[in-house]
């Protein structure tokens, strides 16, 4: 799915007047794109997402999914945010097909789909088991399943790799790009990681301190599919300088 954003701009009221946190964003990201958000911390990047998945209304400009007009609305994108969100009281199974329920789909045919997708997840023998028995890598796998679920062709993913470990960041980044392989969407991630920014991404857009505007749109120059090779090129070594200077040039 095509997005748009048009002259994107938000506020928040403050003791001291209106607080701008999204200004002035004018973005197209392709279908199929796989597009990182990185920029300080506190800039405005979760606001960005919640105003692209409706969950706020922005207060002056668009957004536009396939074309259609879809500002404020709600139900168009997989959001999967910073935390796993998974209900303790559901079964892995169970909270993938939440998002099936919420939307009033028939709940036989979302679990049958659900158990056959189990073993992609590497989720199959522990469908019936509750979140709390789950590794740090193993959550975020059932919580992207119930992001697959939703079924929708544009995911917001916010930082979902944040609370890993390094090594556990890295096996979930692999397995990311096979799971997109796989079923293939138009992809906005929100990272602070240089290095996972470069090593996912078809481009990477660098924010400025809030508000947020767009500060520079890095082209990844690195074929497809990713190897970890790559992280040691000279062309990976040329991205990771670039955005450092760039995050770090308004110090």
């Amino acid at each position: 799915m095509k997005l748009q954003l048009e002259n994107l701009s938000h506020a928040y009221p403050s003791p001291e007047g209106m607080r701008q946190v999204v200004e002035g964003i004018d973005l197209t990201v392709e279908q199929g794109e796989f597009l990182s958000i990185i920029g300080p911390s506190g800039c405005g990047k979760s606001t960005l997402f919640n105003l692209i998945s409706g969950l706020e209304r922005p207060a002056a400009g668009r957004v536009l999914a396939g074309g259609v007009d879809i500002t404020g609305r709600t139900g168009h994108v997989s959001y999967m945010p910073q935390k796993d969100s998974l209900f303790p009281w559901r079964t892995v199974l169970e909270n993938a097909t939440l998002a099936v329920e919420v939307a009033g789909g028939n709940k036989k045919d979302a679990r049958r789909r659900a158990e056959e997708l189990l073993p992609v997840f590497g989720l199959e023998s522990f469908a019936h088991e509750s979140p709390a028995r789950l590794s740090g890598g193993m959550r975020q796998r059932a919580a992207l399943l119930r992001t697959v679920m939703a079924d929708q062709d544009l995911w917001l993913l916010d930082e979902p790799m944040g609370a890993l470990d390094a090594l556990t960041r890295e096996r979930m980044q692999d397995w990311l790009l096979g799971i997109l392989k796989r079923f293939p969407r138009t992809v906005l991630f929100i990272t602070h990681s240089i290095d996972e920014a470069i090593y996912l991404s078809d481009r990477v857009l660098v924010l400025t301190p809030r508000p947020a505007r767009i500060q520079e749109i890095l082209q990844v120059e690195l074929p497809r599919p990713r190897q970890r090779e790559q992280l040691a090129t000279d062309a990976f070594l040329r991205h990771k300088q670039w955005l450092w200077e760039k995050l770090n040039q308004e110090k």
